[in-house]
C-alpha cells in the first residue's frame, strides 16, 4: 500500500488532490497579494504620508486605505492592488517557471 491508501485505511481524512491543487493556488494567491501590498505600504511609508493623504492619492477612500495600511489583505484583490501600484507610477513584473 501507498501513504494515500494507508490514511484511507486509517480512517483518517484524505485530501484529494483537486483539493491539494487548489490550496496551493490559494496559498499563491495569497503570497502574491502580499508581496503587492507590502509594496504599496512601503511607498506610503516611505512619503510619510497620512491615511487621508494616502486616500486621495490613490483616489481611495479612507476605509479603503485604512484596510491596506492594516494589511487586510482578504480585502483586495491581485487586479486591485496592481491598479494601486500602476497609480503611484510601480511597475509590476511577472515571472512564472516551469
Amino acid at each position: 500500500m501507498n501513504l494515500l491508501q494507508d490514511l484511507r485505511v486509517s480512517g483518517l481524512p484524505v485530501l484529494e488532490q483537486s483539493t491539494l491543487d487548489l490550496e496551493i493556488a490559494e496559498l499563491e494567491s495569497l503570497r502574491i497579494r502580499t508581496e503587492l501590498m507590502l509594496a504599496l505600504r512601503l511607498y506610503i511609508q516611505e512619503r510619510h504620508w497620512t491615511l487621508d493623504e494616502a486616500a486621495q492619492a490613490f483616489r481611495q477612500s479612507s476605509p479603503r486605505m485604512q484596510n491596506l495600511i492594516n494589511g487586510e489583505i482578504s480585502r483586495f484583490s491581485v487586479e486591485d492592488l496592481i491598479q494601486l501600484l500602476t497609480k503611484a507610477g510601480l511597475t509590476v513584473q511577472m515571472s512564472v517557471q516551469t
